[in-house]
């Protein structure tokens, strides 16, 4: 039987995702809230759980996070050794917290994507471990795609959301989609059975556009500089747009800060995607590497 490819609204409680637009906000947003103090508990005894997969785990990390919880504090950085590989964790309010590891790999296409685990090594394929998300990277290096796990709760592929960066009429543009949020915490879902059913596809097609988020920004390249990504697209008005994601570069760690309508998950895919595109994106040979791009390795060599 075949899935309703319209995205509908998930029950109360359930999993996130959410879209991103193209709009450069020029009034400055307002700084991001403190994470509550009640938040820094419910996250430091959930990332506590004796199994990386526990479902609360999961849904923790890729949940949207609540409006009432505030800013969450995280921070990626890059493995020192063994293949490549990004660490995301989360501040708790005692000590960070490990959330994610993200790998990367070559894909059929000749671009790249990112395995997204909830273990710092990639031997556990099976049983409790088995949780792997994705980043899927465009061969420009322009697009990128957040997938869920295939084997989650809803039992068919799913998109979280996609990112835009820089490319053909964008410039330094940032746009982010995301699935859109209700009051209640339930999220749109993008069931995707074909490639016309994704949310790239179905946002440029001009459909489903009542059921993504935007998200807008400038990408930056300076050192120590910061992204920051506003809700609300093109023709939102200045008082309606709030700051939800902001990186900040410093040596090889990016300093996250996001809030609802993001998850944990959605913040760390769009700081992979930052880096990525600072490390892979085609340059002139006498541009400099930009500072994004220490974060992580060199790319691999032809």
């Amino acid at each position: 039987q075949k899935t309703a490819r319209c995205p509908v609204p998930m029950a109360a409680g359930a999993t996130r995702p959410r879209p991103v637009a193209s709009s450069v906000p020029e009034a400055e947003a307002p700084p991001l809230p403190e994470l509550s103090e009640e938040r820094k508990v419910d996250l430091a005894e959930l990332l506590r759980a004796p199994q990386p997969d526990d479902a609360a785990t999961v849904e923790l990390l890729l949940n949207p996070t609540p409006d009432s919880a505030g800013a969450v504090t995280a921070m990626m950085e890059t493995a020192r050794a063994g293949p490549p590989r990004y660490d995301c964790f989360i501040s708790t309010g005692v000590a960070p917290a490990f959330a994610f590891s993200a790998f990367r790999h070559r894909n059929a296409e000749g671009g790249f994507q990112y395995d997204v685990r909830l273990t710092p090594t990639e031997s556990s394929r099976v049983g409790t471990n088995s949780f792997c998300a994705q980043l899927k990277c465009s061969a420009d290096c322009t697009r990128y795609t957040l997938c869920d796990d295939p084997s989650n709760f809803y039992s068919y592929p799913r998109e979280l959301g996609a990112v835009f960066v820089g490319g053909a009429g964008l410039g330094n543009r940032i746009s982010v989609l995301v699935p859109r949020v209700l009051p209640s915490g339930a999220a749109a879902q993008f069931r995707v059975l074909r490639p016309e059913d994704g949310i790239i596809s179905r946002f440029l097609a001009g459909q489903a556009r009542e059921h993504i988020m935007t998200l807008s920004g400038l990408w930056t390249s300076k050192e120590g500089g910061t992204v920051e990504l506003t809700l609300g697209g093109e023709g939102t008005a200045a008082s309606q747009r709030r700051t939800v994601f902001r990186a900040t570069q410093s040596s090889s760690t990016l300093s996250l800060q996001y809030s609802s309508p993001l998850s944990c998950f959605q913040a760390f895919c769009i700081a992979l995607s930052l880096v990525h595109h600072a490390q892979h994106r085609r340059r002139p040979s006498s541009e400099p590497r930009r500072a994004y791009g220490s974060v992580g390795r060199p790319p691999p060599r032809p």
